[in-house]
């Protein structure tokens, strides 16, 4: 994790799911019952978000997305297609709790190197 960010929330860093895959952090307990239809809407809504009126596509991409079990996670990975960086290719990777709809961790790549975007 980037020192900035360690520096930007006061010494506590964010816990992300490669933190409660190594046993260092909590995901929310309960019955999964987000689908996957569900957690690709949270992922898209993410990216509107941060890209506004320049987002002009979003494609699901079905092989490299997936769902955890175990930790009750489902890794979404979508395309998108920026205006001015038609050609790019950028993607946001959300990983969605299925328990409450949450995003625990979301990145976008391929805007100008790699974006971390936590939630």
């Amino acid at each position: 994790m980037a020192i900035e960010e360690f520096v930007a929330t006061n010494g506590s860093y964010r816990v992300t799911i490669w933190d409660v895959l190594n046993g260092r952090g909590e995901l929310p307990e309960g019955r999964a019952e987000v689908s996957q239809q569900v957690a690709i809407e949270v992922c898209r809504q993410k990216a509107s978000a941060e890209f506004g009126r320049n987002l002009l596509l979003t494609r699901f991409d079905q092989r490299s997305s997936r769902y955890n079990p175990e930790l009750k996670v489902h890794t979404v990975f979508i395309n998108l297609t920026i205006k001015g960086s038609e050609r790019d290719p950028i993607y946001i990777r959300c990983d969605i709790s299925a328990v409450n709809r949450m995003i625990i961790e979301s990145r976008i790549k391929g805007t100008r190197g790699f974006s971390l975007f936590g939630t």
